[in-house]
């Protein structure tokens, strides 16, 4: 006689940040989890970034291209999948900015949020008549680009930038830029000045990330403020 499966209907919806796409998932079960710490004890960023895209993948039971999620979609999910498999706080050590002591500081995962600048605007007017739109790289892209991966050099700047760039808008068309080849995107980009080159590292700096802001009391009596930002500061 077969054994039941047990935990696999799902118990929650929960809405994608990038899209506003309301999707189903259940808590993550054993098999999940144990691929988590196995990532996690190997300390290898590849293999934990895999882990958790997995464990996504594998909890959200409605149709889902992953292809198409940003890094705070991932950050997001994952952080309220493990809210709901592991407990509703998460806990971490901060040093206190006087003395430098580890205060044990409790967060309830329900208050950590996507932090966004909707200062920042997604449409750059370049020139009269010439807008360029922007947009939010997909987890994966970033994940699979090797430049962008490489570290803060000249040339993986240049590759996350090509990764924003969408569509350049002309009174009399719409180019997508995305079809376009890397090394005229380059040229295009080195063509612009210095204030139109800085709207657009601006707008990467400001790529929507979990983050949450936190006051403690250190024991030596120092009252310090910082935030926690990515899923890294949390886990």
């Amino acid at each position: 006689m077969a054994l039941p499966k047990l935990n696999e209907a799902p118990k929650y919806s929960i809405t994608i940040p990038s899209t506003n796409k309301n999707v189903r998932f259940r808590p993550f079960l054993v098999k999940e989890e144990k691929v988590l710490l196995l990532a996690m004890e190997s300390e290898d960023q590849d293999h934990i970034l895999r882990a958790i895209l997995d464990t996504i993948t594998a909890c959200i039971v409605d149709e889902l291209n992953t292809r198409e999620l940003t890094t705070y979609d991932i950050e997001y999910l994952f952080t309220k999948i493990r809210a709901k498999s592991v407990g509703e706080t998460t806990k971490v050590g901060l040093p206190c900015e006087a003395c430098e002591t580890t205060n044990e500081i409790i967060i309830p995962v329900d208050d950590i949020g996507i932090k966004r600048n909707e200062d920042v605007k997604s449409i750059i007017e370049l020139a009269p008549g010439m807008e360029l739109e922007l947009r939010h790289p997909s987890y994966l892209e970033l994940f699979e680009d090797e430049l962008v991966r490489s570290g803060d050099t000249a040339a993986s700047t240049f590759a996350m930038i090509r990764m924003c760039l969408k569509s350049l808008r002309t009174e009399d068309s719409v180019i997508e830029l995305q079809k376009e080849d890397p090394k005229e995107l380059d040229e295009f980009l080195e063509s612009m000045n210095t204030n139109q080159f800085e709207s657009i590292r601006e707008w990467i700096e400001h790529i929507p990330a979990m983050a949450h802001d936190i006051e403690f009391t250190c024991s030596c009596g120092h009252a310090n403020k910082t935030e926690l930002r990515g899923i890294q500061s949390f886990f």
